[in-house]
Protein backbone atom coordinates (compact mmCIF):
# COMPACT_ATOMS: atom_id res chain seq x y z
CA UNK A 1 0.00 0.00 0.00
CA UNK A 2 1.03 3.24 -1.61
CA UNK A 3 2.05 5.61 1.67
CA UNK A 4 -0.41 8.69 1.69
CA UNK A 5 1.39 12.00 0.45
CA UNK A 6 1.87 14.73 2.98
CA UNK A 7 -0.11 17.75 2.35
CA UNK A 8 2.06 20.73 0.48
CA UNK A 9 1.33 23.51 3.51
CA UNK A 10 2.90 20.61 5.84
CA UNK A 11 6.24 22.20 3.65
CA UNK A 12 5.95 25.15 3.80
CA UNK A 13 7.95 27.31 6.12
CA UNK A 14 5.25 28.58 8.98
CA UNK A 15 6.04 29.09 12.85
CA UNK A 16 3.28 25.98 12.77
CA UNK A 17 5.12 24.05 11.05
CA UNK A 18 8.07 24.85 12.46
CA UNK A 19 7.56 24.03 15.96
CA UNK A 20 5.95 20.65 15.65
CA UNK A 21 9.79 19.67 14.94
CA UNK A 22 10.19 20.01 18.59
CA UNK A 23 12.79 22.54 20.38
CA UNK A 24 15.94 19.98 20.65
CA UNK A 25 15.77 19.53 16.51
CA UNK A 26 15.60 23.45 16.17
CA UNK A 27 18.28 23.95 19.07
CA UNK A 28 20.31 21.25 16.95
CA UNK A 29 19.39 22.80 13.72
CA UNK A 30 20.22 26.75 14.52
CA UNK A 31 24.13 25.51 15.69
CA UNK A 32 24.44 23.54 12.87
CA UNK A 33 23.45 26.69 11.03
CA UNK A 34 25.32 29.23 13.00
CA UNK A 35 28.97 27.68 12.13
CA UNK A 36 28.86 29.20 9.05
CA UNK A 37 26.81 32.17 9.31
CA UNK A 38 28.28 34.78 12.12
CA UNK A 39 24.94 36.95 11.28
CA UNK A 40 22.64 34.57 12.63
CA UNK A 41 25.63 33.18 15.36
CA UNK A 42 25.08 36.97 16.77
CA UNK A 43 21.74 37.10 16.75
CA UNK A 44 21.78 33.99 19.26
CA UNK A 45 24.35 35.41 21.34
CA UNK A 46 21.83 38.24 21.63
CA UNK A 47 18.87 36.28 21.94
CA UNK A 48 20.44 34.36 24.96
CA UNK A 49 22.07 37.26 26.76
CA UNK A 50 18.54 38.80 26.66
CA UNK A 51 17.18 35.74 28.75
CA UNK A 52 19.68 36.66 31.61
CA UNK A 53 19.14 40.42 31.57
CA UNK A 54 19.36 43.78 30.13
CA UNK A 55 23.03 44.39 31.17
CA UNK A 56 24.10 41.08 29.35
CA UNK A 57 21.87 42.16 26.07
CA UNK A 58 23.92 45.77 26.25
CA UNK A 59 27.01 44.15 26.60
CA UNK A 60 26.75 41.77 23.62
CA UNK A 61 25.46 45.02 21.09
CA UNK A 62 28.23 47.07 22.97
CA UNK A 63 30.22 44.65 20.88
CA UNK A 64 28.50 44.26 17.79
CA UNK A 65 28.79 48.82 17.96
CA UNK A 66 32.19 48.57 18.58
CA UNK A 67 33.21 46.17 15.58
CA UNK A 68 31.55 47.98 13.59
CA UNK A 69 32.66 51.36 14.69
CA UNK A 70 36.06 49.93 14.60
CA UNK A 71 36.34 48.69 11.06
CA UNK A 72 38.34 50.53 8.17
CA UNK A 73 37.29 48.31 5.20
CA UNK A 74 35.22 49.09 2.61
CA UNK A 75 32.56 47.14 1.71
CA UNK A 76 31.72 46.06 -1.52
CA UNK A 77 28.02 46.05 -3.83
CA UNK A 78 27.64 43.00 -3.04
CA UNK A 79 28.21 42.95 1.02
CA UNK A 80 25.95 46.14 1.09
CA UNK A 81 22.85 44.59 1.19
CA UNK A 82 24.29 41.73 3.96
CA UNK A 83 25.69 44.94 5.90
CA UNK A 84 22.24 46.38 5.96
CA UNK A 85 20.35 43.92 6.75
CA UNK A 86 22.98 43.03 9.98
CA UNK A 87 22.38 47.17 10.81
CA UNK A 88 18.36 46.29 10.55
CA UNK A 89 18.51 43.65 13.27
CA UNK A 90 20.89 45.18 15.33
CA UNK A 91 18.63 48.75 15.20
CA UNK A 92 15.51 46.23 16.06
CA UNK A 93 17.29 44.29 19.06
CA UNK A 94 18.08 47.74 20.79
CA UNK A 95 14.89 49.34 19.72
CA UNK A 96 12.88 46.38 20.67
CA UNK A 97 14.81 43.62 22.53
CA UNK A 98 16.60 45.52 25.11
CA UNK A 99 14.02 48.90 25.48
CA UNK A 100 11.58 45.92 26.32
CA UNK A 101 14.65 45.08 29.06
CA UNK A 102 15.48 48.69 30.15
CA UNK A 103 14.72 51.57 28.34
CA UNK A 104 17.46 53.81 29.21
CA UNK A 105 20.05 51.31 28.36
CA UNK A 106 18.71 51.17 24.76
CA UNK A 107 18.70 54.50 24.25
CA UNK A 108 22.20 55.42 25.14
CA UNK A 109 22.95 52.75 22.61
CA UNK A 110 20.70 54.22 19.67
CA UNK A 111 22.83 57.19 19.92
CA UNK A 112 25.99 55.15 19.56
CA UNK A 113 23.68 53.54 16.49
CA UNK A 114 23.71 56.77 15.38
CA UNK A 115 26.83 57.61 15.16
CA UNK A 116 28.09 55.03 13.00
CA UNK A 117 26.08 56.76 10.00
CA UNK A 118 29.35 59.07 9.07
CA UNK A 119 32.39 56.16 9.18
CA UNK A 120 30.17 53.95 7.71
CA UNK A 121 29.08 56.66 4.93
CA UNK A 122 33.09 56.41 3.80
CA UNK A 123 33.41 52.67 3.71
CA UNK A 124 30.00 52.04 1.86
CA UNK A 125 28.49 53.42 -1.55
CA UNK A 126 24.93 54.00 -1.09
CA UNK A 127 23.29 55.06 -4.18
CA UNK A 128 19.70 54.19 -2.99
CA UNK A 129 20.12 55.66 0.12
CA UNK A 130 19.33 52.82 1.90
CA UNK A 131 22.19 52.92 4.32
CA UNK A 132 20.70 56.65 5.19
CA UNK A 133 17.61 55.03 5.76
CA UNK A 134 18.81 53.00 8.38
CA UNK A 135 19.62 55.74 10.51
CA UNK A 136 16.74 57.76 10.01
CA UNK A 137 15.03 54.65 11.20
CA UNK A 138 17.10 54.50 14.15
CA UNK A 139 16.18 58.35 15.14
CA UNK A 140 12.35 57.67 14.81
CA UNK A 141 12.89 54.74 17.07
CA UNK A 142 14.23 57.24 19.62
CA UNK A 143 11.84 59.56 18.99
CA UNK A 144 9.35 55.93 20.47
CA UNK A 145 11.59 55.59 23.01
CA UNK A 146 11.60 58.61 24.68
CA UNK A 147 8.07 58.57 26.88
CA UNK A 148 9.87 55.86 28.22
CA UNK A 149 13.80 56.68 28.92
CA UNK A 150 13.37 60.56 30.39
CA UNK A 151 15.87 62.44 29.19
CA UNK A 152 19.30 62.16 30.80
CA UNK A 153 21.03 65.25 31.27
CA UNK A 154 24.24 63.89 31.43
CA UNK A 155 23.92 62.75 28.16
CA UNK A 156 24.23 65.99 26.63
CA UNK A 157 27.29 66.29 26.21
CA UNK A 158 27.75 62.67 24.66
CA UNK A 159 25.42 64.09 21.81
CA UNK A 160 27.78 67.11 21.53
CA UNK A 161 30.59 65.29 21.22
CA UNK A 162 29.20 63.22 18.44
CA UNK A 163 27.50 66.49 16.72
CA UNK A 164 31.26 68.28 17.33
CA UNK A 165 32.92 65.58 15.11
CA UNK A 166 30.20 64.42 13.09
CA UNK A 167 29.40 65.61 9.72
CA UNK A 168 26.75 67.84 8.05
CA UNK A 169 24.52 64.54 7.60
CA UNK A 170 24.00 65.01 11.67
CA UNK A 171 21.17 67.22 10.84
CA UNK A 172 19.12 64.41 8.40
CA UNK A 173 18.76 62.58 12.09
CA UNK A 174 18.64 65.24 14.62
CA UNK A 175 15.01 66.18 13.95
CA UNK A 176 13.32 62.99 14.80
CA UNK A 177 16.00 61.82 17.25
CA UNK A 178 15.53 65.16 19.60
CA UNK A 179 12.01 65.47 19.26
CA UNK A 180 10.95 63.36 21.99
CA UNK A 181 13.68 64.55 24.57
CA UNK A 182 12.15 68.61 24.96
CA UNK A 183 13.35 71.75 25.03
CA UNK A 184 15.46 71.15 28.58
CA UNK A 185 17.18 68.54 26.80
CA UNK A 186 17.85 70.31 23.52
CA UNK A 187 19.53 73.46 25.15
CA UNK A 188 21.82 71.29 27.25
CA UNK A 189 22.96 69.87 23.63
CA UNK A 190 23.28 73.62 22.39
CA UNK A 191 25.28 74.58 25.65
CA UNK A 192 27.85 71.79 25.61
CA UNK A 193 28.15 72.33 22.15
CA UNK A 194 28.81 76.00 22.57
CA UNK A 195 31.14 75.24 24.62
CA UNK A 196 33.08 73.06 22.47
CA UNK A 197 32.55 75.37 20.03
CA UNK A 198 34.22 77.77 22.13
CA UNK A 199 37.28 75.77 23.30
CA UNK A 200 37.79 74.96 19.12
CA UNK A 201 36.47 77.48 17.16
CA UNK A 202 37.70 76.15 13.84
CA UNK A 203 36.13 73.24 13.97
CA UNK A 204 32.69 75.00 14.11
CA UNK A 205 29.80 72.38 13.15
CA UNK A 206 28.02 72.28 10.16
CA UNK A 207 25.25 75.41 9.83
CA UNK A 208 22.32 72.45 9.18
CA UNK A 209 23.74 70.45 12.38
CA UNK A 210 23.41 74.22 15.05
CA UNK A 211 19.91 74.54 12.73
CA UNK A 212 18.47 71.33 13.86
CA UNK A 213 19.97 71.97 17.76
CA UNK A 214 18.70 75.32 17.85
CA UNK A 215 14.89 73.74 16.79
CA UNK A 216 15.48 71.01 19.45
CA UNK A 217 16.34 73.81 22.27
CA UNK A 218 13.22 76.46 20.91
CA UNK A 219 15.85 78.43 20.43
CA UNK A 220 14.94 81.08 17.39
CA UNK A 221 17.98 83.37 17.93
CA UNK A 222 20.12 80.55 17.64
CA UNK A 223 18.56 79.49 14.79
CA UNK A 224 18.88 83.13 13.16
CA UNK A 225 22.49 83.28 13.98
CA UNK A 226 23.27 80.28 11.57
CA UNK A 227 21.31 82.21 8.75
CA UNK A 228 23.98 84.87 6.69
CA UNK A 229 22.48 88.23 5.60
CA UNK A 230 23.38 87.11 1.90
CA UNK A 231 20.68 84.40 2.28
CA UNK A 232 17.93 85.87 3.79
CA UNK A 233 16.58 87.81 0.82
CA UNK A 234 16.27 83.81 -0.74
CA UNK A 235 12.35 82.76 -0.13
CA UNK A 236 12.70 79.77 0.58
CA UNK A 237 15.02 80.71 3.56
CA UNK A 238 13.21 83.65 4.84
CA UNK A 239 10.00 81.47 4.84
CA UNK A 240 12.31 78.99 7.59
CA UNK A 241 12.91 81.93 9.50
CA UNK A 242 9.44 83.40 9.28
CA UNK A 243 7.73 80.17 10.56
CA UNK A 244 9.81 80.05 13.60
CA UNK A 245 9.50 83.25 14.37
CA UNK A 246 5.82 82.92 14.07
CA UNK A 247 6.05 79.68 16.41
CA UNK A 248 7.92 81.92 18.84
CA UNK A 249 5.07 85.13 18.69
CA UNK A 250 7.34 87.06 16.96
CA UNK A 251 4.98 88.16 14.49
CA UNK A 252 5.90 91.50 13.59
CA UNK A 253 9.35 90.37 12.73
CA UNK A 254 7.86 87.07 10.71
CA UNK A 255 6.25 89.70 8.61
CA UNK A 256 9.27 92.10 7.80
CA UNK A 257 11.60 88.68 7.68
CA UNK A 258 8.90 87.45 4.82
CA UNK A 259 8.46 91.14 2.66
CA UNK A 260 12.68 91.12 2.48
CA UNK A 261 12.24 88.30 0.63
CA UNK A 262 8.85 88.99 -1.15
CA UNK A 263 8.79 86.57 -4.57
CA UNK A 264 6.41 88.13 -6.29
CA UNK A 265 9.29 91.64 -6.89
CA UNK A 266 11.27 88.64 -8.28
CA UNK A 267 8.24 87.36 -10.50
CA UNK A 268 7.89 91.18 -11.72
CA UNK A 269 11.97 91.35 -12.36
CA UNK A 270 11.72 87.64 -14.56
CA UNK A 271 8.45 89.22 -16.88
CA UNK A 272 6.25 88.23 -14.68
CA UNK A 273 7.56 84.15 -14.09
CA UNK A 274 6.67 83.02 -10.95
CA UNK A 275 9.29 80.77 -9.02
CA UNK A 276 8.45 77.30 -7.70
CA UNK A 277 10.96 77.02 -5.71
CA UNK A 278 9.15 80.02 -3.48
CA UNK A 279 5.77 78.12 -2.67
CA UNK A 280 6.91 77.70 1.19
CA UNK A 281 7.20 81.58 1.05
CA UNK A 282 4.01 81.97 0.24
CA UNK A 283 2.85 79.42 2.38
CA UNK A 284 4.48 81.14 5.73
CA UNK A 285 3.33 84.78 3.83
CA UNK A 286 -0.35 83.35 4.75
CA UNK A 287 -0.36 82.33 8.22
CA UNK A 288 1.58 85.65 8.95
CA UNK A 289 -1.29 87.43 7.84
CA UNK A 290 -3.81 85.11 9.35
CA UNK A 291 -1.87 85.82 12.57
CA UNK A 292 -1.89 89.49 12.01
CA UNK A 293 -5.45 89.52 11.88
CA UNK A 294 -5.27 90.38 7.64
CA UNK A 295 -7.79 87.43 7.76
CA UNK A 296 -8.81 88.79 4.06
CA UNK A 297 -5.64 89.36 2.68
CA UNK A 298 -4.84 85.74 3.86
CA UNK A 299 -8.05 84.80 2.22
CA UNK A 300 -6.88 86.20 -1.22
CA UNK A 301 -3.49 84.66 -0.87
CA UNK A 302 -5.21 81.41 -0.45
CA UNK A 303 -6.68 81.21 -3.73
CA UNK A 304 -4.10 82.73 -5.43
CA UNK A 305 -1.59 80.22 -4.38
CA UNK A 306 -4.44 77.74 -5.46
CA UNK A 307 -4.55 78.93 -9.17
CA UNK A 308 -0.70 78.92 -9.28
CA UNK A 309 -0.45 75.32 -8.14
CA UNK A 310 -3.69 73.52 -7.42
CA UNK A 311 -3.23 73.04 -3.88
CA UNK A 312 -5.43 70.85 -2.73
CA UNK A 313 -4.92 71.62 1.05
CA UNK A 314 -5.40 75.38 0.16
CA UNK A 315 -8.39 75.19 -1.75
CA UNK A 316 -10.11 72.99 1.17
CA UNK A 317 -8.95 75.66 3.43
CA UNK A 318 -10.20 78.90 0.82
CA UNK A 319 -13.76 76.89 1.09
CA UNK A 320 -13.78 76.55 4.86
CA UNK A 321 -13.67 80.32 5.35
CA UNK A 322 -16.61 81.06 2.93
CA UNK A 323 -19.88 81.42 4.13
CA UNK A 324 -22.30 79.06 3.57
CA UNK A 325 -23.07 78.26 0.29
CA UNK A 326 -20.74 80.81 -1.69
CA UNK A 327 -18.53 77.71 -1.28
CA UNK A 328 -20.44 75.65 -4.00
CA UNK A 329 -19.40 78.70 -6.62
CA UNK A 330 -15.99 79.11 -5.40
CA UNK A 331 -15.75 74.98 -6.11
CA UNK A 332 -16.93 75.54 -9.80
CA UNK A 333 -14.52 78.39 -10.06
CA UNK A 334 -11.51 75.76 -9.18
CA UNK A 335 -13.18 73.59 -11.26
CA UNK A 336 -12.42 75.90 -14.03
CA UNK A 337 -9.33 76.63 -13.39
CA UNK A 338 -8.18 73.10 -13.00
CA UNK A 339 -9.63 72.04 -16.64
CA UNK A 340 -7.56 75.10 -18.24
CA UNK A 341 -4.40 74.37 -16.21
CA UNK A 342 -1.49 74.85 -18.59
CA UNK A 343 0.12 71.09 -17.46
CA UNK A 344 -2.54 69.11 -18.34
CA UNK A 345 -1.99 66.36 -16.51
CA UNK A 346 -1.85 68.35 -13.12
CA UNK A 347 -5.18 69.80 -14.06
CA UNK A 348 -6.67 66.78 -14.74
CA UNK A 349 -5.36 64.58 -11.46
CA UNK A 350 -6.75 67.30 -9.58
CA UNK A 351 -10.10 67.18 -11.44
CA UNK A 352 -9.95 62.94 -10.57
CA UNK A 353 -8.67 63.74 -6.96
CA UNK A 354 -11.25 65.93 -5.95
CA UNK A 355 -13.53 63.85 -7.20
CA UNK A 356 -15.10 66.11 -9.92
CA UNK A 357 -15.64 63.70 -12.33
CA UNK A 358 -18.21 65.62 -14.92
CA UNK A 359 -15.71 68.42 -14.81
CA UNK A 360 -12.00 65.84 -15.61
CA UNK A 361 -14.73 64.34 -18.69
CA UNK A 362 -15.25 67.38 -20.12
CA UNK A 363 -11.75 68.93 -19.79
CA UNK A 364 -10.54 65.55 -21.27
CA UNK A 365 -12.59 65.76 -24.24
CA UNK A 366 -12.02 69.53 -24.52
CA UNK A 367 -8.02 69.03 -24.79
CA UNK A 368 -7.91 65.38 -26.01
CA UNK A 369 -4.84 66.73 -28.28
CA UNK A 370 -2.87 67.49 -25.22
CA UNK A 371 -3.53 63.41 -23.44
CA UNK A 372 -0.35 62.36 -23.21
CA UNK A 373 2.07 61.33 -20.60
CA UNK A 374 2.09 58.22 -17.78
CA UNK A 375 0.25 55.31 -19.09
CA UNK A 376 -0.52 54.10 -15.61
CA UNK A 377 -1.66 57.16 -14.76
CA UNK A 378 -3.78 57.23 -17.88
CA UNK A 379 -5.62 54.19 -17.53
CA UNK A 380 -5.94 54.55 -13.78
CA UNK A 381 -7.92 58.10 -14.33
CA UNK A 382 -9.52 56.11 -17.52
CA UNK A 383 -10.98 53.58 -15.21
CA UNK A 384 -12.22 56.06 -12.33
CA UNK A 385 -14.55 58.18 -15.86
CA UNK A 386 -15.39 54.37 -17.52
CA UNK A 387 -18.91 53.60 -16.08
CA UNK A 388 -20.17 57.33 -16.55
CA UNK A 389 -18.08 59.29 -19.17
CA UNK A 390 -17.05 56.21 -21.62
CA UNK A 391 -16.05 58.62 -24.46
CA UNK A 392 -13.48 60.31 -21.92
CA UNK A 393 -12.27 56.90 -20.49
CA UNK A 394 -11.68 55.81 -24.13
CA UNK A 395 -9.33 59.25 -25.15
CA UNK A 396 -7.04 58.39 -21.94
CA UNK A 397 -6.90 54.71 -22.46
CA UNK A 398 -5.78 55.01 -25.97
CA UNK A 399 -3.12 58.03 -24.91
CA UNK A 400 -2.01 54.83 -22.38
CA UNK A 401 -1.54 52.93 -25.42
CA UNK A 402 0.14 55.00 -27.71
CA UNK A 403 2.49 55.80 -24.78
CA UNK A 404 3.73 52.20 -24.57
CA UNK A 405 3.14 51.74 -27.75
CA UNK A 406 5.83 54.31 -28.65
CA UNK A 407 9.00 52.31 -26.52
CA UNK A 408 9.65 48.63 -27.85
CA UNK A 409 10.32 47.88 -24.52
CA UNK A 410 6.62 48.23 -23.51
CA UNK A 411 4.80 47.29 -26.06
CA UNK A 412 3.96 44.29 -24.97
CA UNK A 413 1.99 46.03 -21.89
CA UNK A 414 -0.06 47.56 -24.56
CA UNK A 415 -2.21 44.21 -25.36
CA UNK A 416 -4.18 43.71 -22.36
CA UNK A 417 -5.87 47.62 -22.75
CA UNK A 418 -5.80 47.33 -26.70
CA UNK A 419 -8.39 44.46 -25.82
CA UNK A 420 -9.84 47.09 -22.83
CA UNK A 421 -10.15 49.51 -25.69
CA UNK A 422 -12.06 47.74 -28.19
CA UNK A 423 -14.56 46.84 -25.98
CA UNK A 424 -15.17 49.96 -24.59
CA UNK A 425 -15.00 51.52 -28.00
CA UNK A 426 -17.96 48.94 -28.47
CA UNK A 427 -19.85 49.91 -25.85
CA UNK A 428 -20.36 53.97 -27.34
CA UNK A 429 -23.02 54.49 -28.98
CA UNK A 430 -21.99 57.83 -31.04
CA UNK A 431 -18.21 57.99 -30.57
CA UNK A 432 -18.72 61.48 -31.33
CA UNK A 433 -15.91 62.78 -33.66
CA UNK A 434 -13.42 59.99 -31.92
CA UNK A 435 -12.47 57.90 -34.35
CA UNK A 436 -13.22 54.06 -34.56
CA UNK A 437 -10.78 51.37 -32.99
CA UNK A 438 -10.14 49.93 -35.87
CA UNK A 439 -8.82 53.57 -37.47
CA UNK A 440 -7.00 54.33 -34.14
CA UNK A 441 -4.88 50.69 -34.72
CA UNK A 442 -3.96 51.44 -38.44
CA UNK A 443 -2.67 55.22 -37.35
CA UNK A 444 -1.15 53.94 -33.95
CA UNK A 445 0.76 50.67 -35.99
CA UNK A 446 1.78 51.77 -39.49
CA UNK A 447 3.33 48.54 -40.72
CA UNK A 448 3.85 47.17 -37.51
CA UNK A 449 1.33 44.29 -36.10
CA UNK A 450 -0.55 45.86 -33.06
CA UNK A 451 -1.35 43.31 -30.33
CA UNK A 452 -4.32 41.99 -29.97
CA UNK A 453 -6.22 39.07 -28.55
CA UNK A 454 -8.33 36.96 -31.05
Amino acid sequence: MTAKKAPASARRLTAANLEALGAESLAALLLELSDSQPALKRRLRMELAARVGAPHLAEEIDKRLAMIGGSKAKVSWRKRPELILDLHVLRRMIAGRLADLDAGLAMRRLWTFLDLADGLSLRVKDPKGELAQVFVAAAEDMAGLAGRAPADIALAGEVADMLFRGSASWAERLGPALAGFGQVFGAAVQAELKARIAARPAFKPSARVLRAVADAAGDVDAFLETVPSTLRHDPGTAAAVGRRLLGAGRIEEALATLQAADPRNRARALDGRPDPAAEPWYEAWIEVLERSGETSAAHEERWATFERTLSTDQLRRFLKGLPDFDDVEASDRAFEVAARYPAFAEGLAFLIAWPALPEAAAMVLARRDEVGGDAGALAEWSARLDARYPRAALVLLRAAISSLWSRPATRADAEPLADEAEALARRIDDLGGLESHEAFVTRLTARRQFPTRR
